[in-house]
């Protein structure tokens, strides 16, 4: 028989269990320990009193992690991942999890539900489709390992200068463009941004990333989240590969670079970076569902 608790209602051993069957055999290693778990709750904003674990006769085995969240003017429940122990798939359990969930964000009434799925997880798609989820955008991870060569031409160094700033810097600017991922974006900590200016001093593009060390303090990774430039200026695709060269430098060391949920309809930022040599590690579906009006 199954049954449905509260995240909260749980033992931290059940939650582990429930989210390491559920994410078995996932596109990427999903594996969790209750020190781990606990930090992924707390750092996306995910809520133990409104995240579902499901049982059968009393054993975990699928789990939804929710957060409840104002965003933009709206009431936003985000659906931070839903798993299925293997043994357990296609009976049913994924659709009475997001039932469940549903009804906890009509509960809380929510306005807008949203969440991502690897674009190849047909059949999670489809769950999300009959559940009345509709697909509004795509993001694409690229990733290089390597050191980097030249991205930007040496002309650009003497058209172009950096400052560094703050997010909130860019979110100023006028062709800022606030993608359908920042209802999850937020919840990233420690965002920087770089802000690309011209001979007029004018803010013409812009990159927001962020750089993690490792216990050396060596740069271990560089995660890029977004790269824009004014769709005014004729020199538009220089600009981005500018910002690039800046954000993923030092070029010639070696360190994980990659793009989180960059937009795939970037295309110029997609093309420069598949000319450095990144290739493709996954893409995501941004899906909603408009509960209220």
């Amino acid at each position: 028989m199954l049954t449905f608790k509260r995240y909260n209602q749980c033992t931290l051993d059940e939650a582990v269990q429930a989210y390491n069957r559920g994410f078995e055999g996932y596109y990427f290693d999903q594996s969790k320990t209750a020190d781990t778990l606990s930090l992924k709750m707390g750092k996306e904003e995910l809520s133990p009193l409104h995240s579902v674990i499901a049982f059968m006769n009393d054993e975990p085995v699928g789990i939804v992690l929710n957060g409840i969240w104002q965003r933009n003017g709206k009431k936003v429940g985000w659906n931070g991942g839903t798993g299925v122990a293997p043994v357990y798939r296609k009976q049913g359990v994924g659709q009475a999890l997001m039932e469940e969930t549903l009804r906890i964000y009509e509960e809380q009434e929510v306005e807008l539900a949203a969440l991502v799925a690897i674009r190849e997880n047909e059949k999670a798609i489809s769950l999300y489709e009959k559940m009345g989820f509709e697909l509004v955008d795509q993001s694409i991870f690229l990733e290089k390992k390597a050191a980097l060569g030249t991205i930007c031409s040496e002309d650009s160094q003497s058209h172009y200068r950096v400052l560094h700033g703050m997010p909130h810097d860019v979110y100023q600017l006028l062709f800022w463009t606030n993608p359908v991922w920042d209802i999850q974006w937020q919840t990233i900590e420690n965002k920087e941004a770089l802000l690309v200016i011209d001979r007029e001093e004018r803010i013409i593009g812009y990159a927001l990333y962020r750089r993690l060390y490792d216990e050396n303090k060596a740069l271990s990774t560089i995660l890029l989240f977004h790269c824009e430039a004014d769709p005014q200026r004729h020199d538009h695709a220089e600009i981005i590969r500018y910002a690039l060269a800046h954000a993923f430098a030092p070029l010639d060391q070696e360190c994980h670079r990659l793009t989180v949920n960059l937009p795939a309809g970037n295309r110029a930022v997609v093309t420069a970076l598949q000319d450095a040599g990144f290739t493709r590690m996954a893409e995501q579906v941004f899906m909603i569902k408009v509960l209220r009006q």
